[in-house]
């Protein structure tokens, strides 16, 4: 007997793989007035999270930053709240299935809708200093990864598309990579924060601009970009259970 596809003269394709959905999860208020959170995946295809904000779950579900998230009522920056689910994979999930499963959680239980903007805004245009690139190449091994304590920033094995990412997320703009350079890199960079020095005895640094260009051999132009925007439409408190 001819299989079905072929009766009906269509072709057959496997079915993508669906993401995982919440087989249970509980959202309750945090009272604890600490300013410390976290999200966490566990085995067994658990996800907790712990003293989190509405926002901090935006921005990670929908792979935005805090500027590029508009018309938030004010108690997605101040409400908190503890999370524990499972999937229903029983899995552990990769950062795509766990950024759709949050998705699913704030549409469920927040009744979160958006819509996506795209606008042109300033952003910062990363090229070579005159004196060219000050950066470690990395051409052997694998994994990358980068670190961050305040004042300074660590950098394994990115290329310049990803250290243009990881230098915006201290800016107040996307950071476009313009240097054409290949490869990957190592770096360390240093500096003081707008805020102040980091402890009374940490030793006088440049601001982050200005370590760019000395300690990097790279220089930030300004410039403009298109920029996605999240609108958050309607955003309701969940009911806690």
């Amino acid at each position: 007997m001819r299989s079905l596809c072929l009766a009906l003269a269509f072709a057959c394709t496997p079915l993508a793989s669906q993401p995982p959905g919440w087989e249970v999860v509980s959202v309750k208020p945090n009272h604890s007035n600490s300013p410390e959170s976290n999200l966490d995946s566990a085995p067994g295809g658990r996800t907790t999270a712990t003293n989190i904000t509405i926002r901090e779950l935006i921005r990670l579900a929908y792979t935005v930053k805090d500027y590029q998230i508009e018309h938030a009522p004010g108690w997605v920056d101040t409400d908190r709240f503890d999370i524990n689910g499972k999937n229903t994979s029983g899995k552990n999930t990769s950062l795509d299935d766990e950024k759709a499963l949050i998705r699913t959680l704030l549409t469920d239980r927040f009744h979160l809708v958006v819509r996506r903007e795209t606008r042109q805004r300033p952003v910062y245009l990363l090229v070579v200093g005159k004196d060219g690139p000050k950066l470690t190449p990395h051409n052997d091994g694998t994994g990358s990864g980068t670190r961050k304590t305040c004042g300074q920033l660590k950098g394994t094995r990115l290329t310049m598309d990803t250290i243009a990412t990881v230098l915006s997320r201290q800016l107040d703009r996307d950071v476009l990579n313009q240097t054409n350079l290949p490869g990957k890199y190592d770096f360390q960079l240093d500096w003081t924060p707008d805020s102040g020095p980091c402890s009374d005895d940490a030793p006088v640094r440049p601001a982050f601009v200005t370590a760019i260009q000395q300690q990097l051999g790279l220089k930030l132009e300004a410039g403009k970009g298109p920029a996605e925007y999240l609108i958050v439409e309607h955003i309701e408190r969940p009911t806690e259970n």
